[in-house]
């Protein structure tokens, strides 16, 4: 798939995105909100690039049309990390996922502050800069570092004790703020769990993808109500039934 249309145009579309975003994190803290916000700006430019080469494709993005449409569609979160992003903290990142009805999916992370470049092609690997990814080789859940996100959602449930069991049973937990880029961070073998319920749509495409193909596992449970959103549990293969068994004891699966 070294020159297919679909995997170019989304890598061109996460870098323009990447140099919006960019170029305004590295001016004023003002200047970070010029004109119209950051996530609209790069959205913008994202369907910009996509309309170009795939005029009559859907696309479903968080700022811009979040609604569902079928596949064939891409799905783009053109800032993920909003939050860091506007207060000066360097992670955050661009996903683009393009999801086929026929044809393997291909998705891109721009983890901007680090200049890394992710794609995933089902099917055909992982890799980040041209370096084909892997997950991690921890074996025991006592060797994982953990990266996670815990929302005001689940602080309001008191669904705290899995954090509580994940910060006694690892090496540690962090809390971090772009599920695209630790999703992505897993598929490189920086990180060797990723957990996270009340998940958006965007935030369940492009990094489980990676992390599938760099030869990990991936579990997704999909929101049953439109109050809570998905969960993923990414990892290993090696540490993903001791992660998932660890969730279940503290009803954290749904």
């Amino acid at each position: 798939m070294v020159n297919d249309r679909y995997l170019w145009t989304a890598i061109r579309a996460a870098e323009v995105a990447g140099d919006e975003l960019r170029a305004r994190f590295e001016s004023s803290s003002r200047e970070r909100f010029r004109d119209r916000p950051a996530d609209e700006a790069a959205e913008a430019r994202i369907t910009d690039v996509i309309a170009a080469a795939f005029p009559d494709d859907n696309v479903v993005s968080e700022e811009g049309s979040p609604e569902f449409r079928p596949k064939p569609r891409w799905v783009v979160d053109p800032l993920d990390g909003t939050v860091n992003f506007h207060n000066g903290v360097p992670h955050f990142s661009v996903s683009i996922m393009y999801e086929g009805a026929t044809r393997p999916d291909v998705g891109v992370v721009n983890y901007v502050p680090a200049d890394q470049l992710y794609v995933a092609i089902e099917g055909e690997g992982a890799f980040v800069n041209g370096r084909e990814l892997s997950v991690s080789n921890a074996a025991e859940l006592s060797e994982a570092l953990v990266v996670t996100g815990f929302d005001s959602l689940a602080r309001a449930n008191g669904d705290g004790a899995y954090l509580e069991a994940l910060c006694e049973s690892t090496r540690g937990v962090r809390r971090m703020g772009s599920a695209a880029a630790e999703l992505a961070l897993v598929a490189a073998g920086r990180f060797d769990v990723y957990f996270e319920q009340n998940l958006d749509m965007w935030d369940t495409r492009t990094g489980p993808l990676l992390v599938r193909e760099a030869g990990g596992e991936v579990t997704h449970v999909e929101a049953i109500d439109d109050v809570t959103g998905d969960t993923v549990v990414a990892s290993n293969q090696a540490l993903h039934r001791q992660v998932i068994s660890l969730m279940s004891r503290h009803s954290a699966l749904g």
